[in-house]
């Protein structure tokens, strides 16, 4: 059974923090799992997408599921992981994605990438938003 999940981040510029999310649903969309994390010293938007899609592969493995089509609204990103391609910002997350969804070794038996529009991923959003904000309150240090 293939399975469906939903990433996003959200990322505060000034403080360099990010949440991260992923939903995990079937083929008729029900939610099998939710998850989110939140992070400090993340160097950019598209950084925080990247380490979202990397917890949600873990994640992902860690499930056991081994049919995966990841679905994520930054679409610089999904192309760059798609071809392969490499990026100097991004460069250690991205070969840690390579290896936990392309090499040998993977938990994966199948794996995808897809690009969706922002309307289309409103719960992953949310739920990024809201870990977020939880985070920076928890440590109100953080706030500039």
């Amino acid at each position: 059974m293939e399975v469906f999940c939903n990433t996003d981040a959200s990322w505060k510029g000034g403080i360099q923090s990010a949440g991260l999310a992923w939903i995990f649903t079937d083929h008729e969309a029900k939610e099998l799992h939710r998850g989110s994390s939140a992070q400090d010293l993340v160097s950019s938007p598209c950084m925080a997408e990247a380490l979202a899609i990397r917890e949600a592969l873990l994640q992902a493995a860690a499930l056991n599921y081994r049919h995966i089509c990841i679905k994520s609204d930054s679409q610089v990103l999904v192309n760059t992981i798609s071809a392969c391609r490499t990026s100097t910002d991004l460069f250690g997350v991205l070969a840690d994605i390579d290896d936990l969804a392309f090499s040998t070794s993977s938990s994966f038996q199948s794996f995808r990438f897809f690009f969706i529009s922002r309307s289309l991923n409103g719960l992953a959003d949310g739920l990024a938003k809201n870990c977020l904000a939880t985070h920076l309150i928890s440590n109100p240090s953080h706030v500039t």
